[in-house]
């Protein structure tokens, strides 16, 4: 029996009723094709099984310039901190690690991991295990420690792309949650229902990795700006008053909280009074939130999917080493209302 015949663009442009052109444009998300589009031939290769050949993107991409040109097929997801254990239970890392590798997939790549904390790899050690396996593309996972994060590679041998707001003593492409985004939609959504006075809990090492993101959001979204400086609650800053005294003080009616962890630092009768008045957002929703706190989830699949298209970019085209122009790319969360609450009822109006 001979083998299947390996699907083409062409068969997808057959399929679409399109032109191969703008199949080629579409799987690249080309800015000239509609993103719906973009979306309907993506899903029409991925149920035809469509796998693009590495080996032919990089030399389309190179044709005429008259040097050799190799693509390994396979790209590097470096996790900076923690190991095997906790990336692979946390909810947050598995959606990372499969937007990741479903993007991959679609691009003819092969994800494959490393944990260097864990297996006590330099950066020399990791540089010199990648190039042996022909890796010149790699995906660092975002920073779960402290601020910054630091893994000196043989930068002139890699195209390398940075999850998440961790600091490097490198200038790196990079793609991250947009944290301004996510704090502005949340307080026109608790502007919008009637709070007046809004709070935020943060911490200052949140606020400083996104390089004062989320302050500056709270800040310029706040309905009284005069109020708004006094409103936020900083849970590592020292010394602080205890949340219940400062509750009482500045008396808010509604409280969003940066991340839905921190309500066991804060829990508090009166904030459990605006939860159950449902005037607690939280900056990142989770699925699995007993509170059921509604908020923006932050996408890091959706950002791991960029990522591999930016890093194979860079590889197909040679762009290896530190680069004189780093571009930054910042995903959108998405909305989730309040259990029970109409999506309807929970739209802000828009200006």
């Amino acid at each position: 029996m001979p083998p299947p015949l390996r699907c083409t663009i062409k068969h997808i442009a057959a399929r679409a009723g399109v032109a191969v052109s703008t199949v080629s444009y579409a799987l690249r998300n080309h800015p000239s094709i509609p993103p719906a589009t973009c979306q309907r031939i993506q899903a029409l290769a991925a149920e035809l099984g469509y796998r693009p050949d590495p080996q032919i993107s990089a030399l389309m991409a190179h044709i005429g310039r008259g040097r050799p040109v190799q693509s390994a097929g396979r790209i590097a997801l470096v996790w900076v901190h923690g190991g095997r254990d906790l990336t692979r239970a946390e909810p947050f890392f598995a959606g990372m690690r499969e937007g990741a590798s479903a993007r991959a997939g679609l691009r003819g790549y092969h994800l494959e991991e490393f944990w260097p904390a864990e297996d006590r790899l330099s950066g020399a050690r990791l540089s010199g295990i990648l190039r042996t396996r022909g890796i010149s593309s790699v995906i660092f996972s975002p920073g779960i420690e402290g601020v910054s994060a630091n893994l000196q590679l043989a930068w002139e041998h890699f195209a390398c792309v940075v999850l998440g707001h961790a600091r490097w003593p490198v200038e790196l492409h990079r793609v991250a949650h947009d944290h301004y985004h996510a704090v502005g939609e949340c307080l026109q959504r608790m502007t919008a229902l009637g709070v007046q006075r809004p709070a935020i809990v943060l911490t200052e090492e949140i606020d400083l990795r996104t390089d004062k993101a989320v302050r500056a959001a709270f800040m310029t979204h706040h309905p009284s700006e005069s109020k708004a400086r006094s409103l936020i609650y900083a849970l590592d800053r020292s010394p602080r008053p205890a949340f219940g005294r400062w509750l009482r003080l500045h008396d808010p009616d509604g409280v969003l909280l940066l991340r839905r962890e921190m309500w066991a630092e804060i829990a508090h009768p009166g904030l459990e009074r605006l939860r159950q008045a449902r005037r607690v957002w939280c900056a990142n929703w989770q699925a699995d939130d007993p509170l059921g706190l509604p908020g923006i989830q932050q996408r890091y699949d959706l950002a791991a999917r960029a990522a591999v298209d930016l890093v194979t970019g860079l590889e197909q085209s040679r762009s290896f080493g530190l680069p004189d122009h780093p571009q930054w790319v910042q995903i959108r969360g998405d909305w989730h209302p309040q259990p029970g609450v109409p999506a309807a009822a929970a739209t802000p109006a828009r200006s």
